[in-house]
């Protein structure tokens, strides 16, 4: 009875060894080492060259605006116009007080003359002499001083005019016709755009591969199929104690205007060469989450999911999941499955 038994477990081994599928004929490629460029993989968020909100630096009823969200403007346009009526009458009254002092001063002068006649002819005593050359003196500071309170009163009515520092995009208008604003209010909000600054952070791990002039690309929602290009300016001189990281910006062109301030960028830095597997595009199978690689192990295909780094001259670098040596199936086709058999 056992005899039996085994006969037939041989006989239906035998059976299933014959059922099995043939090798599947396949083209092989051997995963080679070379060098390829590095890439590392940090977010960054893009900010304006220059941005500013505007002050009033005067106090007045807002009688006229200039420009509206989008304007853009250059060094010195006007921005809003102020009353100037009160500015005005504080400068007239400023440059009145100046004439006076002027006068008197100019009246302290001959006295401070006719002080040092009477002096030397022993007429006054050396008191009133002192006294008489002090009020010259001081006559002379208030000159001074009403003329400083002069030129204040007049940069208050050059003020009234509120204009743009420098040349740029207005992002926003804070005031209306009809408003009152103080020295500190808030007019608008200037910003360059072309260049602009791309401000991202780097893992202290790779901070000695970062240095200044060094390229980066780098991507942006509103515009997926499109990669931009900036180059590495400014390093922070110190890691931020609480993230461990290094601050740094690069300057991107942005002639177009497409760029704004405030977009979050996918940003890859070019960190040099270094030697990776590679393999052929074609033994790539993409799919929707991640791709991966027909390997041939004892005849079988092994399916290794990989990560891919940056392609370059027909071939992809593989960073994980295989390694040097080892054969990968070309062009793999959509029924080939890990575990089958194959064969050259």
């Amino acid at each position: 009875m056992l005899v039996a038994c085994g006969k037939k477990e041989s006989e239906g081994a035998l059976a299933n060894k014959a059922a099995e599928a043939p090798p599947v004929v396949v083209k092989l490629a051997a995963i080679e080492q070379r060098p390829m460029p590095r890439f590392l993989a940090v977010t960054g968020s893009l900010k304006a060259e220059r941005d500013t909100e505007v002050a009033a630096d005067a106090a007045g009823k807002v009688l006229e605006t200039f420009v509206e969200r989008g304007s853009v403007v250059a060094r010195g346009d006007p921005l809003v116009r102020l009353d100037v009526r009160t500015a005005r009458l504080g400068e007239t009254q400023a440059r009145a007080q100046a004439h006076l002092a002027e006068q008197n001063a100019a009246f302290a002068q001959q006295e401070c003359t006719r002080a040092d006649s009477l002096f030397k002819s022993g007429v006054i005593p050396q008191a009133e002499y002192d006294r008489r050359k002090t009020v010259c003196q001081t006559g002379d500071d208030s000159v001074r001083a009403a003329h400083a309170v002069a030129a204040l009163a007049e940069k208050g009515v050059n003020d009234t005019l509120v204009r743009a520092p420098f040349a740029g995009v207005v992002g926003e208008r804070f005031v209306n016709v009809g408003q009152y604003v103080s020295p500190s209010s808030r007019v608008a909000s200037v910003f360059v755009i072309d260049p602009l600054r791309l401000e991202l952070t780097v893992p202290e791990s790779e901070v000695s591969a970062v240095h200044r002039n060094q390229p980066v690309e780098f991507r942006v929602a509103a515009w997926p199929d499109a990669t931009f290009a900036g180059t590495v300016k400014f390093l922070s001189p110190n890691l931020r104690a609480q993230s461990r990281d290094l601050v740094v910006e690069a300057v991107v062109p942005n002639k177009d205007a497409r760029l704004k301030p405030g977009m979050f960028a996918s940003v890859k830095l070019d960190v040099g060469e270094a030697p990776v597997p590679v393999v052929p595009a074609a033994a790539l199978r993409r799919g929707e989450v991640a791709s991966s690689v027909f390997a041939v192990v004892d005849g079988r295909a092994s399916e290794r999911v990989v990560e891919l780094g940056e392609p370059r001259d027909g071939v992809v670098p593989l960073l994980s999941g295989v390694k040097a040596g080892e054969k990968v199936v070309l062009s793999p086709d959509e029924k080939l499955r890990d575990g089958t058999r194959v064969t050259e």
